[in-house]
């Protein structure tokens, strides 16, 4: 009975009895400092702890029938207490053990009987009227006690929501490290089904990709591990405090409950508030969770995933399945340009005079691509000045291109966002194997040749793309090779 009468006091967040009980629109009532702390510490809009119905803080009404009902229920159940287990003899006695079990002060001899507000500790009533406290705030101890006590449970109720959203990010952040497992284990699956379609010769090639994917694999998943590393540690850290503020608020006697504030509550939770001067009624707690956000799955081997067999093929000169796409050029109508009959190739027409010497036009290919991954190869072969790249949208703007260049006075540059990068390259590349990944926004030039990375740059258009080719100043004739789109015919073994 008693117990079932003393459950009907305690609020729901710190397990106490009720302190300044506050009672919201769907009737549950709490703590005025625990729903305050829990309110704070949500990122969104604030639920009921009991109910999840949504409040805020006009929502909060002191309940002052309950405050009343905590303090007679509490008054009642010390006397039963007191009535069951110590005999009316003994009482005497009792209240004499509890009087020496008070803190004494060191220096004066005398019980603490206050508690100094301005240097959060407990006191004398001769240390008081000492010069050392002079012009200091003093409470007696049982009312310090409750108000500090007060303070500990909003810290708690805090706690409690904080660390409860930190479990939800643990989580996420496992199933998002699955996911990288399930997805590593079905490309190691796919690149095992490839080599199978190869010689003998290439399972070599096979081990040599699939190390490539467990580096990766390792690679993403410490990320994410050290970021979940972060997590934890933010989580047993606030459990810890939780544990220890819990515990501390079953200290029954004011005067160690205030020894023990002095020596750690009052500087844990200070460390905790985001401005150290705030006041009980304004109080702010520093969030550990806001900062933090759950990875997601970014394992890709780029070619090697989505054009394998193809790296592979040139990487060995075998033959294999073509995976280069073929398209159409735009003839552009320019007098200086000439497209070949079915748009494979461009370059610029001969001149018979030195007029516009400097003019350099180009072209963008028919086909536009918006999703997937495309890989082309362009064939430069010896010429001194040529341009291949990415155009986004219609716009003619610099920021709308990803090109790379190979001027004459230069070498090679790349530009993207309106500026050129020199790139320091020791190779002359043949062709320029360029591949568009619109999934993830990226843009990858390689030297065909032997399929070294030459750059790798993102976009945010959201436009479709096209591939867009200028064959190159003239040069007086020097430059008049043109560029090929290369398209490879594996049933003659001819490209």
């Amino acid at each position: 009975m008693h117990s079932a009468l003393s459950l009907q006091i305690k609020c729901s967040v710190c397990l106490s009895d009720f302190t300044d009980p506050v009672t919201l629109s769907c009737e549950h009532s709490f703590c005025r400092k625990c729903i305050t702390g829990h309110m704070q510490a949500s990122l969104g809009p604030s639920a009921c702890p009991e109910c999840q119905s949504p409040y805020d803080e006009e929502d909060l009404k002191s309940s002052r029938l309950l405050r009343n009902m905590t303090s007679t229920v509490r008054e009642h159940l010390a006397e039963l207490k007191l009535d069951e287990s110590t005999p009316k003899e003994g009482k005497a006695t009792l209240k004499l053990s509890e009087m020496e079990g008070m803190l004494m002060c060191s220096d004066h001899d005398e019980k603490f009987k206050l508690f100094c507000e301005t240097d959060q500790k407990l006191v004398c009533v001769i240390c008081r009227d000492g010069d050392k406290h002079k012009g200091h705030i003093f409470k007696p101890v049982k009312e310090a006690a409750q108000i500090s006590k007060g303070e500990l449970k909003t810290a708690l109720g805090f706690l409690a929501k904080e660390n409860g959203q930190l479990d939800y990010l643990i989580q996420q952040q496992t199933t998002e490290i699955t996911k990288t497992e399930d997805k590593s284990k079905t490309l190691s699956a796919r690149i095992s089904a490839q080599f199978e379609e190869m010689h003998q010769f290439l399972r070599q090639k096979e081990d040599e990709v699939k190390k490539q994917l467990e580096k990766e694999e390792k690679k993403v998943i410490e990320f994410m591990q050290n970021n979940q590393s972060v997590i934890n540690r933010r989580f047993m850290e606030n459990k810890e405090k939780e544990i220890i503020l819990q515990s501390a608020l079953e200290i029954e006697q004011p005067d160690h409950f205030l020894q023990w504030w002095n020596e750690k509550g009052f500087p844990m939770t200070k460390s905790m508030k985001q401005k150290a001067d705030m006041t009980p009624s304004n109080i702010k707690y520093m969030s550990r969770v806001k900062d933090l956000t759950v990875l997601p799955d970014s394992l890709f081997l780029g070619p090697h995933e989505t054009h394998l067999q193809f790296f592979v093929w040139k990487e060995m000169l075998g033959s294999i399945k073509p995976v280069p796409e073929s398209l159409t050029l735009k003839n552009p109508g320019q007098s200086y340009l000439k497209v070949s009959p079915g748009g494979a190739r461009i370059r610029q027409t001969d001149r018979v005079t030195g007029l516009y010497k400097d003019f350099n036009p180009g072209t963008v290919s028919e086909e536009k691509f918006q999703t997937g991954q495309h890989y082309w190869e362009i064939e430069v072969r010896e010429k001194p000045d040529w341009t291949v790249g990415v155009k986004m949208g219609a716009a003619k703007s610099a920021e709308s291109e990803i090109l790379l260049h190979l001027k004459h006075s230069k070498g090679y540059v790349l530009f993207c966002d309106g500026k050129d990068t020199t790139l320091n390259t020791q190779d002359k590349p043949q062709k320029i194997g360029l591949y568009l990944d619109c999934e993830r926004k990226q843009v990858s030039f390689y030297n065909a040749d032997n399929m070294s990375h030459l750059a790798q740059i993102n976009y945010s258009s959201k436009q479709p793309c096209c591939l867009t080719l200028v064959p190159g100043l003239y040069l007086n004739g020097v430059n008049s090779d043109p560029l090929t789109v290369c398209s490879y015919e594996f049933n003659t073994g001819k490209h």
